[in-house]
């Protein structure tokens, strides 16, 4: 009774829950070394790198594409015989080596071009086919939850991870017959193309909205107003000049905090209220839906609190990102509060004024790899402010524009989830 439940559950694993109608029959089970012969890339003299043949690295295999020959950016010099031992062709299924976490050890890229053939480097371990498949079908195979665990399962090391060929060649995957591969892989290649397509929609409006906001503020210390973009009134007149003004001028502002000393337990629990850091200011000028900390009773007593709709921005580390809160919460010591404002303002203009300060200001801030920019050096920038009436057209024009993007990045979200649902349920 036993051996019988355990073939039909064994069957029934070798079954996708989503198929094509044309196809049935049980997907075979196999390894890698099985379908691939394995072998490690070559390491040259650092001076032979930025010239000559092109080159796969690492940050070729764990991009969002497939490699093609264009998209390789690295170079290296290599002799003939070099070139002959480890070139890439098409189809050939490269792997990242080592990676500091477990979980990206091994991710795994084709090589997707017909006409033009590169080499790999030292951390890449090159598959090249035993069997026929379909690369693109494979590309997506070894992407899936199943796959992805087998390798890292097999991944060994403790401060960096590591793959090698013997422990690759030991990893299972189903397959299915080439035409039924062709068949999944041209669907989901359509899925792709509309991530693509949408992409490529959000970057065209974001450079949409960039190009509007140059055109309505004036660069920092320009000293005019562009005059390239202006809105008129109901009567088709033009407002009034804008006036110039620094922030310190305009808002006042201060710096957040976090209890002392930093980082005892106590201050930490996850039914507290929101502590909002660098990292919970989205790019979308909003916070993210949750922050990663909340804090207690007893860390709020040294903590600034912020209301809904106060804008705060990011002055250590990620500099120049802004959010209008959409939910009260304390505030981290990395960023700059607004509390108050000296002139009329409209919150919504002031904020897309001060994006753009930031991104012609913020590559001049001091520091290394983490840069902070002080609450001094902020007040001495200069913005333009015109009329209440000027100010709420401009900021509803660029919400309509920010309205659209966002819109697009959901659909890209949706269609990811999509994809993601599609990966489970259409391989074994």
């Amino acid at each position: 009774m036993s051996i019988a439940l355990t073939h039909i559950k064994t069957e029934k694993q070798l079954v996708p829950e989503l198929r094509f109608k044309e196809f049935e029959g049980l997907w075979k089970k196999t390894t890698l070394g099985d379908l691939f012969t394995f072998k490690n890339g070559l390491n040259s003299d650092k001076e032979k790198y930025g010239s000559g043949t092109k080159f796969i690295n690492v940050l070729d295999i764990i991009g969002e594409d497939v490699i093609t020959y264009d998209s390789i950016i690295g170079k290296v010099e290599v002799t003939e015989r070099e070139f002959e031992k480890n070139e890439v062709i098409y189809g050939d299924v490269l792997f990242q080596r080592s990676s500091e976490t477990r979980e990206e050890v091994g991710q795994a890229n084709i090589y997707a071009d017909e006409n033009k053939s590169a080499v790999f480097g030292g951390f890449v371990i090159r598959g090249r086919k035993k069997e026929d498949y379909n690369p693109y079908f494979m590309n997506y195979l070894l992407k899936t939850s199943p796959a992805r665990k087998e390798i890292t399962t097999k991944s060994g090391g403790s401060t960096r991870y590591n793959v090698g060929q013997s422990s690759l060649s030991e990893v299972f995957v189903n397959l299915i017959d080439v035409p039924e591969q062709q068949k999944i892989a041209s669907f989901l290649s359509a899925v792709d193309e509309k991530i693509q397509q949408l992409t490529k929609k959000k970057e065209l409006l974001e450079q949409y909205k960039k190009g509007v906001m140059q055109q309505l503020f004036r660069s920092a210390g320009s000293g005019q107003v562009s005059g390239q973009l202006r809105f008129k009134d109901e009567n088709g007149n033009d407002y009034p000049d804008w006036e110039e003004k620094t922030l310190l001028e305009v808002a006042s502002f201060r710096r957040g905090s976090f209890p002392q000393p930093y980082g005892l337990p106590e201050w930490y629990d996850d039914k507290g209220v929101p502590f909002v850091q660098v990292y919970d200011v989205a790019k979308n000028m909003l916070l993210k839906p949750d922050t990663k900390q909340h804090i207690s009773e007893a860390a709020q007593k040294q903590s600034v609190f912020v209301k809904k709709g106060t804008l705060v921005l990011t002055i250590q580390g990620s500099i120049g990102r802004l959010a209008k809160t959409q939910y009260d919460a304390y505030v981290d010591r990395t960023l700059l509060i607004f509390q108050s404002y000296k002139v009329d303002i409209d919150i919504d203009y002031f904020k897309y004024v001060v994006y753009l300060l930031f991104e012609i200001e913020k590559t001049k801030a001091p520091g290394g790899t983490i840069k902070t920019i002080t609450k001094e050096k902020l007040s001495s920038f200069n913005v333009n402010i015109p009329c209440m009436k000027e100010q709420q057209k401009i900021a509803t024009y660029l919400s309509s524009i920010d309205t659209k993007i966002e819109s697009v990045n959901n659909q890209i979200t949706q269609t990811q989830t999509f994809k993601k649902g599609l990966l489970q349920q259409m391989f074994v």
